[in-house]
């Protein structure tokens, strides 16, 4: 109610002129309105209450102008509300009441006090038609005043000199101080005027950046309120269109447990209480970079925040930054990804670069064979579960010590986590679906490595197979993977070992199964240096030499090929064989227990390892158990011979028979 009436007594002294009265913008012309509507009431109840007690008093005619200039004041009320201009409306009243001034001074009743009116004439015609009209109708009162208190006779009343300076010369100190208050008025309206379109501009600009600022802006009370100035992307980014009001810490409801709530909580008091120093707060900021669940938008985000004290008055809030660094995380995570994938690529170059590239393409072969076998595998539904897994994992370790044997650590290492997982699957009860469909998603990734290396050695050279070379590459590549086999499996396991070979007839690899030979021989190469050959310092106290020795012999006799493989080491642990075949409940019979005959065959069981633990090199049982696999798969046999401190033989037949060029059998 106070305040309608208050905005009501203001429209009726503004004249009902503006829309807003309470605008910047136009209140110089408001207290023009105001002052004239004021000066126009009190002067209206003056006027007219001197006229009627003049004339009470018998002054009639003195009475009946005061009367005129109060009913005046009275319509020049009226006219301020019409749509003439606010100057000419004021001159219709200040022209007349300035010539009545003069009539006052120079009727000079009550000996001279009627003049005093003419104190008010400046005040009153300045703040209200400006400095310059008023200003030159004061001017022209004052010249009036003078004239008729100089020249003899004008007056009704006497005027002595020194009356007449006192009165000219007090009207002039009222004009030149209400000239100078309204020029120091005028003054500093300019420079607030400025000051605030400076501000308003500053302001506005302020407003389009929070606006359009894409930081989340916004201060908050000691009790984590959010106060109204805001920017507009806060909105978006908390996913709430009214944050006003609303406590901040209600938003992470989601994102932080309730115990790390409390510890933000006290976060906030500590940088309401300046408890540190600004650096300080900002390095234990426990939600620097954090996760933002949205419950409205059903979303996930990740933030930035950062949170510093301001004081504003006597208060001091929180002003807080949030930023969506979303679209940066993910594309600071693709370009990491990419930067890993070449560096990959660039690790896998420098590993090929380093290989023989008839080696490395016998190798790329060989995993070809090896990819379409385990496919055969699984495409055979005559094959069960876990006898589809125990090939695929003959053939995934296989492609791994190959991979050893060439220094390819990181695909190495990838295919031994294959191979532990298909171990895994493998020792199930049961195998299902999904399980299997697991190990054929990380075999096509192997293979895509593949493909890579493939891309990798086309680059640096194309191999190319020349039929008069044929059985020389194939003697090459080898006895060059044998002995990096030897070499590799030694550098790992900290011994020392030499690769031998003592006789390898032609026939064998240029007849025979090639491919099945230099896989059967990798394993045993790697079995001898892990389990065979013992370590320097060993061999040392057992009159032996450092180094270990491997030999080799491949011949071709009555359509047989003879592979034969020695290592001096230790020989066959048959103690510890029992000890292993019983954990693992592969003595049928008692007898068994002491037959090294037997024993010596318990090491082919699949899963059979005498080592304490697997690593990339051995341990899992895979190894022996894969070479009688294969040579089984030839009709071959292998026999085995191993001796205490001297060592052990493995020697391997495989039917061999040439053809003639007739096609008949030689």
């Amino acid at each position: 109610m106070a305040a309608r009436v208050s905005d009501s007594l203001l429209r009726f002294l503004t004249s009902g002129k503006f829309e807003n009265p309470r605008d910047d913008a136009v209140m110089d012309e408001i207290v023009r309105y105001i002052i004239f509507n004021v000066a126009l009431i009190i002067g209206a109840l003056f006027l007219i209450s001197f006229g009627i007690s003049v004339i009470l008093a018998g002054a009639v005619t003195r009475g009946i102008v005061d009367l005129l200039m109060g009913f005046m004041c009275i319509v020049v009320i009226f006219l301020l509300r019409t749509r003439i201009p606010f100057l000419v409306t004021g001159l219709i009243l200040l022209i007349p009441f300035g010539l009545l001034c003069v009539i006052w001074v120079m009727s000079g009743g009550e000996r001279g006090f009627a003049g005093l009116w003419i104190y008010v004439y400046p005040p009153i015609v300045i703040f209200t038609l400006g400095l310059y009209a008023g200003s030159i109708l004061s001017v022209m009162v004052l010249i009036g005043t003078i004239i008729v208190t100089v020249i003899p006779g004008l007056a009704d009343f006497n005027y002595f000199l020194p009356m007449i300076f006192r009165l000219v010369g007090v009207y002039i100190l009222v004009l030149v101080l209400t000239v100078v208050t309204e020029q120091s008025r005028m003054f500093k309206d300019r420079w607030v005027g400025r000051l605030t379109a400076a501000l308003r501009a500053e302001r506005d600009e302020i407003a389009v950046m929070k606006d359009n600022l894409k930081t989340g802006v916004f201060l908050m009370d000691k009790g984590c309120i959010i106060q109204p100035a805001y920017s507009k992307s806060l909105e978006g980014i908390l996913g709430d269109n009214e944050l006003q009001g609303k406590k901040f810490t209600d938003f992470l409801a989601s994102s932080v447990k309730a115990k790390e709530r409390d510890t933000l909580e006290d976060y906030f008091n500590m940088i309401i209480n300046r408890s540190f120093d600004a650096a300080m707060l900002e390095e234990i900021n426990p939600i620097v970079e954090f996760i933002y669940i949205s419950e409205r938008q059903d979303s996930e985000k990740t933030l930035r925040s950062s949170f510093a004290a301001v004081d504003r008055g006597k208060n001091r809030y929180i002003l807080g930054t949030l930023e969506d660094i979303t679209a940066e995380k993910l594309l600071k995570q693709q370009l990491e990804e990419e930067e890993g994938k070449r560096e990959e690529e660039m690790r896998a170059f420098f590993q090929v670069i380093h290989v023989d590239p008839k080696v490395f393409s016998d190798f790329i072969e060989d995993t070809d064979y090896e990819f379409n076998r385990i496919n055969s595998i699984l495409k055979n539904k005559d094959l069960g579960a876990q006898e589809a897994m125990v090939d695929i994992y003959q053939s995934v370790h296989a492609i791994k010590s190959n991979a050893l044997i060439l220094g390819l650590e990181n695909f190495s290492g990838r295919l031994h986590t294959l191979e532990s997982g298909i171990k895994r699957v493998r020792d199930k009860d049961e195998i299902s679906f999904e399980d299997v469909l697991h190990v054929t998603v990380e075999l096509e990734k192997i293979m895509k490595e593949t493909d890579k290396f493939r891309e990798i050695i086309d680059r640096l050279q194309s191999f190319k197979k020349g039929f008069g070379e044929n059985r020389r590459q194939d003697r090459y590549v080898l006895v060059e993977t044998l002995s990096k086999a030897c070499e590799k499996a030694a550098l790992a396991l900290n011994k020392k070992a030499q690769f031998v070979v003592e006789d390898l007839d032609g026939i064998v690899l240029e007849h025979g199964p090639r491919r099945i030979i230099k896989e059967v021989l990798t394993q045993l190469v790697r079995n001898a240096v892990y389990h065979g050959l013992e370590d320097p310092e060993e061999r040392a106290m057992l009159g032996k030499g450092a180094e270990g020795k491997i030999e080799l012999s491949i011949k071709y006799d009555n359509n047989e090929a003879h592979i034969k493989l020695s290592d001096d080491g230790k020989g066959l642990d048959f103690e510890k064989i029992r000890r292993k075949a019983e954990s693992l409940n592969l003595l049928q019979n008692p007898s068994d227990a002491g037959d090294e005959s037997h024993l010596s065959q318990v090491i082919f069981a699949p899963g059979f390892s005498t080592a304490d633990a697997a690593d990339m090199h051995a341990g899992r049982g895979i190894g022996l158990n894969l070479v009688q696999e294969r040579v089984q798969d030839l009709h071959g046999s292998i026999e085995l011979q191993s001796e205490p401190g001297k060592g052990t033989v493995f020697s391997i037949y495989i039917p061999l028979e040439l053809k003639s060029k007739s096609g008949k059998a030689s």
